[in-house]
């Protein structure tokens, strides 16, 4: 996904800003400095040119970067990219035709496929926390030893030491029929056998969801917590459907459906998550439905795998899956590989713009100055995913994984590029630019035509001589006392007393005192 790349590009904003900043890890003032409203952060911030002539153990100025600037961020696939992407699996058996034996072996190298025996998973369902359990069946229910009428619903509230309250109504909001305290706190189907029939599900009185197997409730640390325990296999039957596009299996994809169905089975199978549940239903475990999401295609994809999981010197492994690889995979727990199938992908390529004032507020760096990639994985094109990032802002600097910039910045994986791949948040001027900025600034300070620094750029030969490129507009130092310009190799000053002259830093620092801090 490193094939579309864009820079983000500067307006003309007001109220751009110089800190005077220590050496290394030093901040030793925080002095604005008066441009005349005029000058956008990004105008002084060449940071990387002129003002680097200031930065070997002396106080430097570094530009901050104006909050409403919007760059553009690169990037390629969505999610982790650890073991399969479920996109590159449905390509490669829609356009490759691989079976899902072939897709498993290329994303989990290592493994062998196995087989478990029949197994239960217990689910918190995380939408029902710090809530009672409310069900009914349409078959009836079995809760605290006794069945109820088909339609009766069974209301459930944790208590201490593991029981439960409970009272049965007719119907979810009708009248009292029966109540009880139990230390049985589930309320269980008819028939606790896997694949039972629709109207023996259990079925949630607020939305309607129903589950196969039993419901229960729990308190954890003190808030009520509601746990689907379900046969291994009726599980799946409502993980793979929203985990995966049911529909694949209509486009030549049904292979990538028994791939997705091992992997789905073999993460479960080595979750244990609480002491009251093995996994959770939301994408930090896998996600997970219930009965009401259950697709036939998908169905079929579970029943024509039964049992089969993969596995490592005899141990079932975690088999992680994500959305899209990008076109390769992270590695890790698997050894990484290149994923051909992920072209197919929608997010195989993306691109996301975040202002400055967003970046540096994900991270809490105060005014953003840069952003940085630090280090990559070296695994695919561009040098592959983010392993290590730096935030330098007014108030703080610091370094993340790409991991956690894909968090904190919202971002669909941590395999990205800052603007033109240079990876500073603060991208060169145009020169378009600059001349607008100082006409401008002429014009506000009375002057007209070129400047007496303009002239003495001129006569040390200009973008060609040995200052080099402007690295920003011509500003006033404090006090009105005069006007410098920074270059790629030095600055001009001027003053009436003067004159214009070119300067290094110490003379400059006489004019703008740093003070202590």
């Amino acid at each position: 996904m490193a094939k579309s790349r864009r820079s983000g590009t500067a307006g003309k904003t007001p109220g751009g800003r110089y800190f005077l900043v220590g050496g290394p890890g030093r901040r030793r003032s925080v002095m604005r400095i008066s441009v005349l409203g005029l000058v956008p952060a990004l105008a002084l911030g060449i940071a990387v040119g002129g003002i680097g002539a200031f930065q070997v153990d002396e106080p430097s100025i570094v530009p901050a970067v104006s909050a409403d600037t919007q760059f553009t961020l690169s990037g390629h696939g969505n999610g982790h990219g650890r073991g399969m992407g479920q996109w590159g699996a449905y390509g490669y058996a829609k356009n490759q035709g691989w079976s899902g034996e072939r897709i498993l072996s290329h994303y989990y190298g290592g493994t062998l496929l196995d087989t478990m025996p029949p197994a239960q998973m217990s689910v918190r369902l995380t939408a029902q926390d710090n809530a009672t359990l409310d069900v009914y069946s349409a078959a009836g229910m079995v809760v605290n030893g006794q069945r109820t009428a088909p339609g009766e619903a069974a209301h459930l509230t944790a208590l201490p030491g593991g029981g439960a309250n409970v009272v049965v109504t007719s119907g979810c909001g009708g009248g009292v029929v029966w109540e009880a305290v139990t230390d049985h706190p589930w309320v269980d189907p008819i028939d606790l056998s896997p694949d039972r029939p629709a109207d023996q599900f259990l079925t949630l009185c607020d939305n309607n969801s129903p589950y196969r197997g039993a419901l229960g409730v729990v308190l954890d640390d003190g808030s009520a917590r509601t746990v689907n325990l379900v046969d291994m296999e009726d599980y799946l039957l409502g993980v793979v459907p929203v985990e995966a596009k049911a529909d694949w299996a209509d486009s030549g994809g049904a292979e990538a459906l028994r791939a997705q169905a091992v992997a789905a089975r073999s993460y479960a199978a080595v979750e244990h998550r609480s002491s009251y549940a093995d996994t959770c239903d939301t994408q930090d475990c896998q996600v997970y439905g219930g009965a009401g999401k259950e697709d036939p295609r998908t169905t079929e994809a579970v029943r024509t795998t039964s049992g089969a999981v993969l596995s490592r010197d005899g141990q079932i492994v975690a088999t992680e899956f994500s959305s899209s690889t990008g076109g390769y995979s992270s590695g890790g727990e698997f050894p990484a590989v290149a994923d051909e199938g992920d072209t197919i992908a929608p997010t195989h390529d993306w691109t996301q713009t975040l202002t400055a004032g967003e970046i540096a507020e994900a991270f809490g760096v105060g005014e953003l100055q840069s952003l940085k990639v630090v280090s990559r994985n070296g695994l695919g094109n561009g040098g592959g995913r983010v392993t290590a990032l730096e935030v330098v802002g007014t108030n703080a600097t610091v370094g993340v994984t790409g991991a956690q910039a894909r968090v904190k910045l919202g971002l669909k994986s941590d395999w990205f590029t800052i603007g033109n791949d240079v990876d500073v948040v603060a991208p060169p001027v145009p020169e378009s630019s600059v001349s607008e900025l100082n006409s401008s600034i002429s014009q506000a300070s009375g002057t007209v035509g070129e400047t007496q620094i303009d002239a003495k750029y001129r006569e040390f030969g200009g973008p060609s001589g040995s200052l080099g490129a402007p690295a920003g507009p011509e500003m006033q130092l404090p006090s009105e006392a005069g006007t410098f310009r920074v270059y790629e190799n030095g600055t001009i000053i001027w003053t009436k007393v003067l004159g214009a002259q070119v300067v290094d830093a110490n003379v400059l620092r006489e004019w703008i005192p740093t003070g202590e801090s």
